[in-house]
């Protein structure tokens, strides 16, 4: 069995403070070390439930947190950014099954812990088909369309409704449940092993049962609404992209494939702005 693993860091234990989320931040040591834990977890345990094959994609701001000399089981570690569709590249290679670690709630979410969709800094909220969209979601169409199930997603409570309803037959793993933006409540290191642990055999023996469905929709309309007018001034010119007002911009994708590029896009350009932003504000 062969098995891909997109891990962010915001949906995972002991994060709770913007001071571990980037390097540079005082505490962002802590949460390297916490999503290299993770990871050591979750591969040794598919390691023990038969998985021959497991390839990690680092999934968090600039892709680089995980410890390479600290991971412990023998899998393909992808890291580094930007890179193409960004949390699921390599995912067209071909896989029975793909994970979600430490996702977190869409852009919008009350009570969500750092909810966002692919780009905080540029995007306010994100829609397809008029569905509040998280990165789980978007992901999620992308792997379907490859044929790939999602078999377990673990992060923030407030990201479990959405799973049980788009793929209710993936195993979902609550790691902690957000209360405000930069608050949650999670449990002990020994308890959320044994958590992830169980989830994994489960989410290994439907994989094995083949009771895994891919996700698809039959339509991918984009709705994007940004944080800053200007952003949606350069998005505009996109071929293709329909401006609806000063913040929000519509695009209707012939796939999964290519929502999820013009997502990644968007957040691309809007980023550039920002600093173009900032740099004409001295």
């Amino acid at each position: 069995m062969k098995v891909y693993i997109s891990i962010d860091l915001e949906g995972l234990p002991g994060i709770s403070s913007l001071s571990q989320v980037a390097p540079g931040l005082p505490l962002y040591e802590d949460a390297r070390n916490i999503m290299t834990w993770v990871v050591n977890v979750v591969s040794k345990e598919l390691k023990d439930n038969g998985v021959n094959e497991i390839t990690v994609a680092d999934s968090h701001a600039f892709m680089n947190n995980i410890k390479y000399l600290d991971v412990e089981e023998d899998i393909k570690l992808i890291q580094g950014y930007p890179r193409p569709f960004s949390m699921v590249i390599g995912l067209e290679e071909g896989y029975d099954a793909v994970m979600f670690i430490g996702y977190h709630a869409a852009a919008g979410t009350l009570g969500g812990f750092l909810d966002h969709t692919y780009s905080s800094r540029t995007i306010y909220r994100l829609y397809v088909n008029d569905v509040q969209a998280s990165e789980y979601l978007l992901n999620a169409l992308y792997a379907g369309e490859l044929g790939i199930p999602v078999a377990l997603v673990a992060g923030d409570e407030r990201l479990e409704e959405q799973v049980n309803k788009y793929t209710p037959e993936a195993v979902f793993v609550p790691l902690k449940k957000g209360y405000a933006r930069i608050a949650a409540e999670y449990m002990t290191k020994k308890i959320i092993e044994k958590e992830l642990r169980n989830g994994i055999k489960e989410a290994v023996k439907k994989m094995k049962e083949g009771s895994l469905k891919p996700l698809t929709f039959n339509k991918y309309e984009i709705k994007i609404e940004l944080r800053e007018a200007v952003y949606a001034d350069m998005v505009q010119i996109v071929p293709g992209v329909k401006r609806l007002d000063a913040y929000t911009v519509e695009y209707v994708a012939k796939s999964a494939k290519e929502a999820l590029a013009f997502t990644e896009l968007v957040a691309w350009i809007g980023s550039a702005g920002a600093y173009m932003i900032r740099s004409m504000s001295g």
